[in-house]
């Protein structure tokens, strides 16, 4: 052993226990697998020469658009409408080994701006400092609504200056987690929300105020869109999961809980880095240390399969080749790269496919390089978000042999002063010259819809759902009806923003031939008011809708609560008792026409889930939540369990805010037998962790990594695990009897030779 690792191990058995959090019961051997001689040094590199660690594939290439002093630390930016990029610097991410100093308020938000049109941004304007790890930001004409650890804020803006004080809208909308697992994203779609990562909530502005509902709960950290509205996200083990229909399509009938399954993985999670991976967790992780699985290849020393997959987009700009439109661009900081993954939609079927299969788009032999986040750009290429900050870990889960590697390779220093903003383009395209949209007239504002680079189209429907000028009105409806498909989807959706939708404008698009913009078309006809979509019923029940596209007629037919529109949704029921989201459409659209439909058209049917839902929904229509079944102290120990598990215990980070599970992550645990059965059992998984594959309620799951124990933990006290056990077998539909501290004591006790090792299911049973 070299003096160095004798110095940092001796240093290690000195530290305090909280520094090693991350540590694993089980993982007592995390013995190095790469040998000392093959791991290069980690140099801090300045920008020139960090550029050149990079190599980008064949084609293109990779221009640094800004670096320290001019940035630090980004993670996320949005534009305004004259092209000015607006970035979090998450300052204070991890500044040192133990994350001592992180609960200092040190990020910013700044304005960043090419002021002599030379594509290099020259000019840094501070908007905020002082702010605690600022997350996510969304540019108004008027202010900025943004992320911070904790809170939702929006600040009014005059240029790129604050207009009056900051205006806390929700003080604990990020509360809970750690800064791994926070509500990040704030991404403008195409039906004028905004959606978020690792989030159960959308947002959007209404008036001088706001409104927060529920959404799907998506991803961890980054989310994107196309240009159909379709969102896409991840996790950190998984590069990239595809919303199979538009947001929100099912989830319109809060009466019923139905399962379903409305996203899709995207490619495989392999990974083709350029360096060797020493310095991640769980590298240690190897047959020839006793582990069932590799980490790192045995080979290579480089690592498998992703980590720490991170900020998206999805390509829609004019300097890459036609090809490469549609493309997913995928983040992973950890082993300092950025993924390619060719997206298919065919035969109602959605694939992806590595662009590159042994090798990335873009990969850095830097091990401080941390690419984070991806943006489509004005110019039309894509610009890259480095954080360039050698720890990527945070301390919640550093490993004592992640602290080695961290300390070995001086990666916690320095704490602060560096980031850099790349622009990946292609050598054959042009790039697109600069524009400022809020010069721009009426009609030449309105003809950016129809602009190839989608930057230009969303940023002149941002524009115009801001400022609802009236003059842009007769453009736009006239656009509604002829068009390109993307432009007409553009008009159809800047109306509904502007609070100026009409069933006229959307008669065009519905009996058209575009299938995306048919499809586009029925999600904008139910946001119309209730007189407004009266008008347009007989134009629904003639249509002739896209097979493709049935989820969508379904939803808004049964939305008119007519007579004749059930008809045609119970043909629509015989005919395709298959078609993949009918039915939970159905049901999304019958919100308090239940008993009406099942008069109509149930009488016969043979199908009882469906039946079984409607029920359910007529029954809770108009009812109040319930609530839990529990009062007293037992009503107590729920609503502390509640805070734990969206907070530091952090369940929801893998079995979701609303207890669905996550994919590749964690099973659900609403209407879990695994939950509401035994006792005994679910204490002793909360104890001791659990390893998969597990069968929930008939289907099986088969999470990737074990789920770890609370034994370990000295701050997971009996009474805690009692508290959230209470909980989960009480939310999300479960009903079952609280769980006391005196019952959890006596099987820590009864289980405690199992030290922390995790259960298999058949152990259990």
């Amino acid at each position: 052993m070299s003096r160095m690792r004798i110095a940092v191990s001796l240093l290690l058995l000195a530290l305090p226990l909280s520094a090693q959090q991350g540590n694993r019961q089980g993982h007592d051997n995390m013995s190095p697998v790469v040998p000392a001689e093959e791991i290069p040094p980690a140099p801090v590199l300045e920008a020139p020469q960090a550029l050149r660690s990079y190599a980008a594939a064949n084609g293109f290439k990779l221009e640094t658009v800004a670096a320290e002093p001019i940035v630090e630390k980004p993670v996320c930016l949005d534009f305004d409408s004259s092209g000015r990029l607006w970035v979090c610097e998450m300052n204070g991410y991890m500044p040192d080994i133990d994350g001592k100093l992180e609960s200092v308020p040190r990020g910013s938000i700044v304005v960043l701006e090419d002021s002599n049109r030379d594509g290099t941004l020259d000019r840094r304007t501070i908007f905020h400092e002082k702010i605690l790890l600022p997350r996510a930001i969304a540019v108004f004409e008027d202010g900025i609504l943004f992320l911070d650890e904790h809170r939702l804020c929006w600040t009014p803006r005059e240029g790129v200056k604050p207009r009056g004080e900051t205006k806390v809208i929700d003080a604990k909308f990020a509360a809970g987690g750690n800064v791994e697992h926070k509500p990040n994203g704030l991404l403008r779609n195409l039906d004028n929300w905004l959606y978020l990562a690792k989030s159960d909530k959308r947002i959007r502005r209404d008036g001088d105020g706001w409104k927060i509902e529920s959404t799907a709960f998506r991803g961890q950290w980054g989310i994107a869109r196309d240009d159909w509205g379709r969102l896409y996200h991840n996790n950190n083990s998984t590069f990239l999961f595809g919303d199979l229909l538009v947001p929100n399509l099912l989830q319109g009938n809060p009466g019923v809980r139905m399962k379903y399954r409305d996203f899709t993985q995207l490619g495989s999670n392999r990974v083709w880095p350029i360096r060797v991976n020493p310095g991640i967790n769980r590298a240690y992780m190897d047959r020839r240390n006793g582990y069932s699985e590799q980490t790192l290849d045995p080979q290579t020393h480089k690592l498998i399969s992703a980590t720490a997959a991170a900020g998206m987009a999805i390509y829609r700009g004019t300097n890459f080749p036609a090809s490469w439109r549609g493309t997913a661009f995928v983040t992973e900081p950890s082993v300092n790269l950025v993924k390619a993954i060719r997206i298919d939609q065919k035969d109602g079927q959605t694939t992806g496919t590595h662009v590159f299969p042994d090798s990335e788009v873009l990969a850095s032999t830097d091990e401080r390089a941390r690419p984070v986040n991806v943006y489509n750009a004005p110019d039309g290429s894509l610009l890259v978000l480095d954080m360039y900050h050698g720890i990527i870990q945070h301390k919640t889960f550093m490993t004592s042999y992640l602290r080695e590697q961290t300390l070995a390779r001086k990666l916690d220093q320095p704490g602060y002063g560096h980031g850099r903003i790349y622009r990946l383009r292609s050598t054959s395209g042009k790039l697109e010259p600069a524009v400022d949209l809020t010069t721009l007239e009426p009609l030449p504002l309105v003809k950016m819809l129809m602009h190839e680079n989608a930057w230009h189209r969303e940023m002149a429907q941002r524009l115009m759902v801001d400022r609802k000028d009236a003059a842009v009105v007769p453009f736009l409806v006239k656009l509604t009806a002829a068009g390109p498909a993307r432009a007409r989807a553009h008009a159809i959706w800047t109306l509904e923003g502007m609070g100026m939708l009409e069933a006229a404008h959307l008669v065009s698009a519905i009996r058209g031939g575009d299938v995306d913009l048919q499809a586009s078309a029925l999600w904008a006809a139910t946001r119309l008011p209730a007189a407004e979509l009266t008008k347009l019923t007989p134009v629904l029940i003639q249509a002739n809708v896209d097979p493709a596209n049935l989820p969508y007629h379904a939803r808004v037919l049964a939305a008119t609560g007519d007579a004749k529109a059930f008809a045609v949704i119970k043909d629509l029921l015989d005919k395709h008792p298959k078609a993949p989201f009918l039915r939970q459409a159905v049901v999304s659209g019958l919100d308090h026409h239940e008993k009406d439909f099942i008069a109509a058209a149930m009488k016969d049917s043979k199908d009882k889930e469906l039946l079984g839902w409607l029920e359910q929904a007529a029954a809770e229509a108009g009812a109040k939540p319930s609530g839990p079944a529990l009062s007293g102290a037992e009503l107590a120990a729920y609503g502390r369990g509640k805070v734990l598990y969206h907070g530091e215990a952090a369940c929801f980070g893998c079995h979701g805010a609303d207890g669905a599970g996550l994919p590749n992550l964690g099973p659900p645990l609403a209407e879990s037998e695994w939950v509401t059965g035994k006792p005994e059992i679910l204490i002793r998984i909360l104890l001791h962790g659990m390893s998969g594959p597990v069968e929930v309620a008939g289907e099986l799951y088969t999470p990737p990594t074990d789920m770890p124990g609370l034994s370990f933990n000295p701050a997971m006290t009996d009474t805690r695990i009692a508290d959230i056990a209470t909980y989960i077998r009480n939310e999300w539909g479960n009903k079952a009897p609280a769980v006391s501290d005196a019952f959890v004591a006596k099987e820590r006790a009864a289980t405690k030779e199992r030290s922390g090792r995790p259960w298999k299911a058949e152990e259990l049973k």
